[in-house]
């Protein structure tokens, strides 16, 4: 047979396997939320490059920028503009005369710079003695220039996609021999940051389409690979970025102004007459912000140049982000397993640490396996799932719980006082060692009614049996508010005791019990008031009570069970209660009571043995102090001074 634990745990994972796919449906199903979590991937693994950053710079990469210097010439003498030409045309309006390139292509290409990549489209004839000198410079290194060229966009076709068309330099350039190489970056539409190089393309594929035998183009980035001896990658890849720590990659190829090539005292003096660019890959291209060449990517805006510089470095360097796995699966492994932790333990601080650690876990794996093996590990649906599992497995064992623990405080109610009742249910073990059995000393305390045997038959049943629970109502709420336990009850009598469940100051106890009878004469006398009232008749009761070592635990059958105590000490009690009639008190309790509660009330009975016992015992009684002295008077004590009662 299934335990209900099994059942429970069987139930709490099958509803946390539920919120799995629910989180399924919600984060990868469903497009927004599949776009979200993406985003969120996304997100995290930017902050990790930023964090881990990329290849290191190298220093066969120089790049020369149009920048804020080279448009406006701050503090080129005269005579220093009257030396060169290209300085002339530089302080004219932009875009330059083109002999500006081609003294820049001259001066680099004799220095023995490797390759030399001027990032701007050519597509148009100018003035044709600045083409031809172009033309010229271009033919005399035309193994060592790269020409720039775009897939422009020109419209939207039938379904809204963007066509492209090739935008490549004026044929007199193509036709000097030069390479050329497209300047396109794929850009992520959800936010528009550039986390890819495209190295290969074609007008096709641009276009959405392979067309057979269309020729291959090669990005610039492409170019500059193999220039340095590099294989050229296929296709897009996730670009893993170089950073510095003050400026993240925006200090990464940082631009030196483009004219100072033209200044001879710069060029001496920062270039070692040429000299620093032998063997090296120079990019000329745009860096000014009035451009707009500047790119969002998850290391911070880089200007066109820089984009290519990083992808050529990464090129070389194999150094791309790949992405591991799917997402889905992730989502619903990592899922599974919270799943299966949550709704095996009932503890919510074990399952609470078990799925933080699961969730640092995922963490742990997707640092590093971007850190230390490129990797990108999709975990935001993964952590999504993770939660979801947990908290749904956890919120039934939490729903049961209650349920059970209120159902559990409802029984333990009906017969312990509400405190002990919610102490009990609120720490289960304590009541499983409590149960099973043991000696305990406590305090014992029986209330009967007088005479309702002989009432009974002759009053109304229905009326007596109504006024009975209410007598009995009363004495409950009284035994209750005085932290007592009601063992049960007898017919019209009631059994009550403290210390068998809880744990506490015996002398505490003693002082409960012995308020507990005086409140119960007070309820009763508020009670016979009204029934009297009413036209009924009152109840009169007795109430014994003693402190001793009682067995307590459950008692019973397989097919019944309840908690009590038995022992001596309550066969006294009960026998300390039959008493009151016979000495004309209320109350009647033992010596050792009083002592333990360190009271000095009561009226002393002395030394009395009751039926079925050898040593006799002192009492003390309350109530009528002229009814127990008549009593007593007429029940002299024996030769050894010991009054013998038989109190039936």
């Amino acid at each position: 047979m299934t335990s209900k634990s099994s059942v429970r745990r069987w139930n709490a994972l099958v509803l946390a396997l539920a919120g799995v796919a629910f989180v399924w449906l919600a984060l990868w199903a469903f497009p927004p939320g599949r776009s979200l979590t993406e985003r969120v991937d996304r997100m995290v693994s930017d902050e990790l490059l930023r964090i881990t950053g990329g290849p290191a710079e190298r220093e066969d990469l120089v790049l020369l920028g149009i920048d804020e210097a080279s448009l406006t010439l701050p503090g080129i003498t005269e005579e220093e503009l009257a030396g060169s030409e290209a300085l002339q045309a530089m302080s004219e309006r932009f875009p330059w005369d083109r002999k500006v390139w081609a003294e820049a292509i001259n001066r680099l290409g004799d220095a023995g710079a490797r390759l030399i990549v001027v990032d701007l489209v050519f597509s148009n004839p100018s003035d044709p003695e600045s083409d031809a000198a172009l033309v010229e410079e271009i033919e005399r290194h035309s193994d060592r220039v790269v020409l720039t060229s775009l897939f422009a966009p020109v419209g939207a076709g039938k379904e809204g996609r963007e066509i492209f068309t090739l935008v490549e330099p004026a044929e007199a350039f193509l036709d000097a021999g030069g390479e050329v190489g497209f300047v396109n970056f794929p850009i992520d539409p959800w936010d528009g940051i550039a986390r890819r190089a495209r190295y290969r393309s074609t007008l096709g594929a641009e276009n959405g389409e392979v067309l057979e035998g269309e020729p291959e183009r090669f990005s610039l980035a492409a170019r500059m690979v193999e220039a340095l001896g590099g294989a050229v990658p296929d296709g897009d890849q996730e670009l893993r970025f170089a950073t510095t720590a003050e400026r993240g990659g925006t200090g990464v190829y940082a631009p030196a102004s483009l004219y100072g090539i033209f200044v001879d005292a710069i060029w001496e003096r920062n270039y070692d007459g040429g000299r620093f660019f032998r063997d090296k890959v120079v990019v000329l291209g745009p860096t000014a912000s009035r451009f707009q060449d500047i790119h969002p990517t998850p290391v911070g805006p880089l200007s066109g140049p820089q984009l290519h510089m990083q992808a050529a470095a990464c090129g070389l360097a194999g150094a791309f982000v790949r992405p591991f796995g799917s997402p889905s699966w992730m989502l619903l492994a990592a899922g599974a397993v919270s799943a299966l932790w949550a709704s095996s333990m009932r503890r919510g601080l074990l399952a609470l640490l078990g799925v933080i650690g699961l969730v640092c876990l995922l963490a742990a794996v997707s640092v590093l396996g971007l850190a230390m093996g490129s990797v990108r590990i999709p975990v935001a649906g993964a952590v999504v799932s993770v939660i979801a599992a947990g908290v749904a497995a956890q919120s039934y064992h939490l729903i049961r719980e209650r349920l059970e623990k209120r159902r559990l405080r409802h029984q333990f109610r009906r017969f312990v006082s509400r405190d002990v009742a919610d102490r009990l249910v609120d720490d289960p073990e304590e009541w499983q060692r409590v149960a099973a059995g043991g000696m305990r000393r406590v305090v014992v305390l029986f209330s009967d009614v007088r005479g309702f045997t002989e009432r009974s038959e002759r009053s109304d049943p229905a009326s007596l049996v109504r006024q009975l629970n209410e007598y009995l109502t009363a004495m409950v709420g009284v035994v209750f508010r005085n932290g007592g336990t009601l063992d049960k009850f007898i017919g019209d009598a009631v059994m009550a005791h403290w210390g068998a469940l809880e744990s506490g100051d015996t002398a505490t106890f003693a002082r409960a019990a012995l308020k507990t009878a005086r409140e119960m004469e007070g309820e009763l006398e508020r009670l016979n008031r009204e029934w009297e009232t009413a036209g009924l008749e009152p109840l009169k009761i007795g109430i014994g009570m003693h402190v001793g070592e009682v067995i307590a635990g459950e008692l019973g059958s397989p097919e019944r069970i309840e908690f009590g105590v038995i022992g001596d000490a309550v066969n006294l009690a009960s026998r300390f209660e039959g008493l009151t009639k016979h000495v004309g008190a209320t109350v009647v309790y033992s010596a050792e009571l009083r002592e333990t509660a360190g009271e000095e009330g009561g009226i002393p009975l002395g030394l009395v043995r009751v039926k079925g016992r050898r040593e006799a015992l002192e009492l003390f009684a309350e109530g009528d102090a002229s009814n127990i002295s008549r009593s007593l008077e007429a029940m002299a004590p024996g030769e050894d001074g010991v009054r013998t009662l038989d109190e039936k």
